[in-house]
This record gives C-alpha cells, structure tokens and sequence, in this order.
C-alpha cells in the first residue's frame, strides 16, 4: 500500500511539472504550493512542516479567524494573491470564507493596490485603521498612495443588546441576529511627501439585516424592544456611506510613534431617510517603544580569545524591540436631524469587545453599553518577560451618550486588565488577560491580533 501511494504521489508530481510549461504565475505559485504539500505531507516525519503549509501556504491555505465576541472562531479556506504591476503598482488579493461553531459566518474578498516610486527605497505606508487599533505601530519614511476594494457579507447569529445610553441595566439584557453586507472601498493619499499627512476617502454600500434570536435562553430583542427603544429594529433600510478625513502617521527616531485620524462619514439611507445620519471619528494614538540596548555580538565569530573583532573595538551597540507603551484618547459624535434617529445596530458599544473584536472597558460584557457617542481614553504597558512570552497591563476610562452635549469628562467607567501575551516579531500577537475594575463583576479574555488572520483591511461593521 505504502508503494501505491508513493507511486500516486509521484505520478501526481510529475503531472503537475509538466502543466508547468508557458504557466503564468499563479498557476506558477499552485504548481509551487502542490509540490510542496506533497513533499511535507507524504510521510509522517514531516508532520509538522505538513500543519505549517496547510495554515500558511500560498496561494491556498486554511484559516482561523475569530468573527465577532459570543459567535466563537472560525474555520475555513483563504486565498492570497500577490503581483507585481510594472515598475509602480504592487497589488493584493485576498479572500477567505469561514464559518463558526455557532454556524455564524463570513465571507469575502479584499484587493489592495499600491503605486510605489519608480525608486524603491525603504518605504512604510501610511495605514489607515478601519476597525480600531488593531495594529502594528507605523511610521512613514516616504508614504504612497493606496486604494482598498472590497466585498464582504457576514452573518452572526448572536449579538446580545442591553438597551440604549449609560443608564441601561444588565436585566434588560436580548440578544439578536444579524447579517451585514459591505461592499466599497478606500484610498489613502499623501499630500506632503514625507509628512505623514494623508487625505482619506471611502464609499461604502452597507445592507443589514436584523432577526429574531433564534439559540440561546435569552429572550429574543423583539420580545422586550420596539422601534421606539430599539431604533431601525422594524426594518434596515439599505445605505449609501460616504466618508473622508485627515490621517497623520509619523515615526520619531523609533521613540515615538503617532497614528492620529479624523473622519466624516455620511450614512445616507437609501428608501427610509428618517435613518439617516452622520458620524464624527477622532482618534489619537500614541506608541512609544521599549528598547533593551545589548553590546552586539562578534562579526566574526570564530574569532579567537586573543583577537579582537573589530565590532567590540568599535563598542556598537544594538536595540531589541522589548514592549511598548500606548496612549490613546478616541470621540466618537453622531448628528441626527430633527426626526431623524441612529440605527442601534450602528451604533458603538463599550463593555469587553465590541463588533470589530475591539476591547475597550473589558471587565464589562460584550456590547454593554451601546448609544451614539463614545468617549475613551485607554492606557497600555505590554513588555517581554521570556522568549516570546510577555505580560501586559491595560486600563480603559470612558463612557457613552445618547446626546452629544452629554460627552463630557465626568461619570466614567473605568476597567483594568492584565495577563500573558504571546509575541511574534516583537509585537504581541495572542493576549490572555484577566480584566476588573468595573461594577459589574470580572471578565477573561483570549484575544488574538487580526492582522496574523489577514483582518488588518478589513471594514468595519459599523
């Protein structure tokens, strides 16, 4: 049996090696990949290099990507693209598809195009963070224009609703289903070379879809709300979105970086405009690194005890990215026209994760406080203890608003977490934490970083 199947494989590789011939390179990169698999996955010894292809090969792989909080993760396939255009534009397709446990899921597909200088220097881009920071620190040495398309449908089956406004109470708690579909776009322009200013700009087509609670033992939304507590809970016109503002990104000699934002978006309802609304988003995020400074090692390093190579004669020194230490402060304002109202389901939350899997107030539950303003400020200290094994602390003070004359700097929530995280490249990837503080009991956290999932491009939910 062992024979045969040696022979399959072989015959299989050879068949594909000889639909080699005039391939483009996507074919190139199947042929590639299913060689590959069949040299990692045909014998037991390799069965870990085999894992590592089937959750990171290209184009093709498998992937885990959490959804939204209460809908769990999900599984499914991904495809990555990457070519090169000329000398100018470099271009990203990506799409995946994954359903969860809770039979919630997503679906969609992502291109990015990049028009480089005909000169490639070092260049970092200027990134533009649609659901939250979910990032890894930027700095800009010479920005480039980047357009962003997109089309994505998701579908979770349980988000939980406690009402509207600070006031709201943990008995009054529902929960529904929802089903959203974005398909749109963004670009990211610079408009002073090398300043970290950009001009942002995004049309969006936005389709919800509001359902009865179907699992669970909690009462359905429609069971204790109606429309008039519960805004747009009878019925989800479709929208026009529009949007545009000014980005700043900019590294000072590595010792702090900022990642400032100011966006207008307009949520024009397409056949109820009593919906309709517009939002105000101000964000200021401030990273300033962590760095050990160790004696670098030996160029040569078969020098012997009596020699003295030349990089400890020099006395160079060397920086290791050990943590980093955020501050950042985030307002968000609504404005309605008389008789006009906020959809809820548009609305932003506070309390453990809210839609985008962004924790802000963690002690609280998922989706806890829900209104159309926000404000936040937020505090982080996350640094290396061993390996790739770090420890992290965080504390979150801030509140929501029905009106926007209510946002002010009094009556505050405040939340405080600490825990584990795992590290990859210097930046925690997967953060274990244990969050208090709050009124409302205690609340633990798995949280895994969306940009190792491919989630750094996608839209937000709201």
């Amino acid at each position: 049996m062992n024979r045969i199947v040696r022979a399959g494989l072989f015959s299989l590789t050879m068949g594909v090696a000889a639909l080699a011939q005039n391939e483009g390179q996507l074919a190139s990169e199947f042929r590639l990949e299913g060689m590959q698999f069949l040299g990692d996955c045909s014998a037991f010894k390799k069965a870990f290099s085999c894992l590592e292809d089937i959750a990171t090969a290209k184009p093709v792989h498998l992937t885990a990507s959490s959804i939204a909080p209460q809908n769990s993760v999900g599984f499914g396939p991904a495809f990555v693209y990457d070519k090169n255009v000329g000398e100018s534009w470099r271009t990203s397709t990506n799409a995946d598809a994954v359903v969860s446990t809770n039979e919630s899921w997503r679906a969609g597909v992502y291109f990015k195009a990049i028009h480089t200088s005909s000169k490639p220097p070092s260049v970092l881009i200027l990134q533009h963070r649609p659901t939250g920071p979910a990032h890894l620190p930027v700095a800009t040495l010479q920005a480039v224009p980047e357009f962003n398309f997109y089309a994505q449908a998701i579908s979770l089956n349980k988000v939980d609703f406690y009402g509207l406004g600070p006031s709201s109470s943990r008995s009054s708690l529902a929960s529904f289903e929802m089903r959203e579909v974005i398909t749109g776009g963004n670009v990211t322009y610079p408009v002073i070379r090398n300043s970290g200013l950009a001009l942002l700009g995004e049309v969006n087509g936005r389709w919800v879809d509001i359902r009865p609670a179907q699992q669970g033992t909690i009462p359905s939304i429609g069971q204790l709300y109606t429309n008039a507590t519960a805004p747009g809970l009878a019925s989800q016109p479709g929208y026009l979105q529009p949007g545009g503002g000014l980005l700043f990104a900019r590294s000072f000699s590595d010792i702090l970086h900022l990642d400032y934002s100011a966006v207008f978006q307009e949520f024009a309802a397409v056949n109820d405009s009593r919906y309709s609304f517009q939002r105000l988003n101000l964000d200021f995020l401030h990273d300033i690194p962590l760095h050990r400074k160790q004696r670098s090692a030996p160029v040569v390093q078969s020098a012997g005890p009596d020699e003295s190579p030349a990089s400890l004669e020099t006395n160079r020194f060397t920086y290791n990215r050990q943590g980093t230490v955020e501050l950042e402060a985030r307002i968000t304002e609504s404005f309605a026209s008389a008789g006009h109202e906020v959809p809820f389901y548009f609305q932003p939350t506070l309390g453990g994760a809210d839609l985008n899997g962004e924790k802000m107030l963690a002690s609280y539950a998922d989706y806890r406080f829900r209104a159309p303003n926000l404000i936040l400020f937020r505090a982080s200290i996350e640094h290396s203890i061993w390996g790739p094994i770090g420890a992290m602390f965080q504390a979150d003070t801030g509140k929501v608003a029905l009106n926007r004359g209510d946002i002010g700097f009094d009556h505050f929530l405040h939340s405080y977490a600490a825990g584990l995280t795992v590290r990859a490249g210097g930046f925690p990837m997967v953060q274990l934490l244990f969050a208090w503080g709050g009124h409302e009991g205690t609340h633990s956290i798995a949280y895994i970083n969306p940009i190792i999932l491919g989630g750094g491009g996608r839209p937000s939910l709201y």
